[in-house]
């Protein structure tokens, strides 16, 4: 079983969403493990979407990677599906706190994991969302 990463263009309220789903407890601490060694080494990149436990749909790729700005999940030009998800450090350390809960056993729901609204520059934000869900594709 693998955690699914996908793009749904017209997701919640129609906006665009990246959304991995179908989580378990260890998924959920794999990934935050992914992105804590992501903190730890600022210029490093994580390409989520290559991890052995995540499955892509439709070639659905996500690279995580520490800037200056948390600016979200911005879409590649010229593909459809290729999303650079840029966050500072401190951005960062909002999303592993969100992450958190999910490794917890019989933690179920989902969660739009941007960083805490105080911390960050919401007007530079993206437009599409990243979700994290227990569920397969529902949020």
């Amino acid at each position: 079983m693998c955690l699914i990463l996908e793009y749904i263009p017209e997701g919640a309220d129609l906006s665009p969403l990246v959304l991995l789903s179908d989580s378990t407890p260890e998924k959920a601490e794999k990934l935050s493990q992914a992105l804590a060694n992501l903190v730890a080494d600022n210029n490093a990149v994580v390409d989520i979407h290559a991890l052995p436990f995540i499955s892509p749909v439709d070639g659905c790729r996500l690279s995580a990677q520490v800037i200056d700005k948390d600016i979200g999940a911005v879409l590649i030009e010229n593909t459809k599906n290729h999303f650079a998800w840029q966050m500072t450090s401190e951005g960062w350390k909002w999303i592993l706190a969100l992450l958190d809960r999910f490794a917890e056993p019989d933690c179920f729901g989902y969660q739009y994991l941007v960083p805490y609204e105080e911390e960050c520059d919401l007007d530079v934000l993206s437009d599409i969302e990243v979700i994290f869900s227990s569920y397969y594709r529902n949020w």
